[in-house]
């Protein structure tokens, strides 16, 4: 790209920064292209996944939904004046409506990037009443919003269609997955394991996250434990409730298996975790997966450990591991699925066999270039059409 190239100016919009792995996108697009990527946001990832005790995360929450959108009201017209376009991210989840409400976007386009899907996300948690007066109200307010947007980007199948049942989408409505942390790993073709197979679950333990089927397996027949370890490194509301039961159950049956349980971790232990594990488990309840992704596949797979997801047999994630051949799913409540699966995975050549495939399909899908030009294409395609129309 020449030097005096004038570059477009984007400014995400998000409370919470992003993982390390969209912070990385976001440079590399800026990088390789012709667009500027700032971000207008309230706190970083460290500090999303250090909040552990109830008053951090009462904190985090207050951020999130108060501060940030008080302190994006404040300094709106400075953002609009200073840059080409926003991505605003669904973080909280209001913020699409609150910029379709006070962006001008006859100079500034808007981007909308649908991490989950709302208010169905949040009445599946229990936190709205579904048909009730709130739902309702937001249902109208987000399609009264989408009026005002340029394009809205979804980064699952699902997603898509379960808001364009409802609404009419704009013209520019791409599915684009998310990015995984794909540099670490972007040499280390997968090898074959020894035992004890480590699978790792390392991530947010939250409200939509299906543990009760692991649990029930750990409870009754799970073998002498001596062939297979656990790994979990956690942070979110539901992180001190599953700890208990671990504990509990591991008291009462006494058994020999190894599971480690911790808190989360720093971008250089985690890549070291992630290269020691073989496998890489996803929890999901029953019918999330219509409204909510597990980003944390994208980094298991490029990091080349098999998936073992627990998730609806019709997600996105059930039809992106069993397409690929790349790991197992269980339906959530199905025990006895989950305990084959467990003697499968101690089988070396097949596990080997799905690692490989799931570095592949990381890479190729998930990793940092291919996703970054799908978003370079999508903001090069709403300016062709901006001038287009002038």
């Amino acid at each position: 790209m020449p030097e005096s190239a004038t570059k477009k100016k984007i400014t995400i919009v998000s409370a919470h920064e992003g993982a390390a792995t969209w912070v990385s996108l976001c440079r590399f697009i800026e990088e390789s292209s012709n667009y500027e990527v700032r971000s207008f946001h309230q706190y970083d990832d460290r500090s999303y996944r250090s909040a552990r005790s109830t008053w951090h995360r009462l904190m985090l929450r207050l951020s999130t939904f108060v501060i940030f959108p008080m302190r994006f009201l404040w300094h709106v017209r400075r953002i609009q004046r200073d840059c080409d376009a926003l991505v605003v991210v669904t973080s909280p989840f209001f913020m699409p409506i609150l910029a379709a409400l006070l962006v001008d976007s006859r100079d500034t386009k808007i981007i909308v990037l649908m991490n989950d899907i709302y208010p169905e996300a949040l009445v599946m948690k229990g936190l709205l009443k579904r048909g009730g007066v709130i739902e309702r109200f937001m249902k109208r307010a987000f399609a009264r919003a989408i009026n005002k947007i340029h394009a809205i980007v979804f980064i699952c199948e699902h997603h898509k269609s379960f808001i364009a049942k409802d609404m009419a989408l704009p013209v520019l409505a791409p599915i684009i997955p998310v990015s995984a942390h794909s540099d670490p790993f972007h040499n280390r073709i997968p090898a074959k394991g020894g035992v004890p197979v480590e699978v790792l679950y390392c991530g947010t333990l939250g409200h939509m996250h299906d543990t009760s089927t692991f649990l029930s397996w750990l409870e009754g027949e799970c073998g002498d434990g001596t062939d297979m370890k656990f790994s979990f490194y956690t942070s979110g509301a539901s992180k001190q409730k599953f700890e208990s039961e671990i504990r509990t159950l591991a008291e009462r049956k006494k058994s020999k298996m190894q599971i480690l349980l911790g808190n989360s971790l720093s971008e250089l232990e985690w890549v070291e975790v992630m290269k020691r594990a073989q496998v890489g488990l996803v929890f999901q309840d029953a019918g999330s997966g219509k409204v909510i992704f597990p980003s944390k596949v994208a980094s298991i797979l490029a990091s080349g450990q098999a998936v073992l997801a627990i998730a609806d047999m019709d997600s996105d994630i059930a039809r992106l591991v069993l397409n690929n051949d790349c790991g197992w799913v269980v339906s959530p409540c199905d025990v006895d699925a989950f305990s084959d699966c467990m003697g499968r995975i101690i089988e070396p050549e097949l596990l080997k066999t799905k690692r490989l495939n799931a570095f592949n399909i990381g890479h190729a899908l998930f990793g940092k270039p291919a996703v970054a030009r799908q978003w370079v294409c999508l903001f090069d395609s709403m300016f062709i059409m901006q001038n287009s129309a002038s």
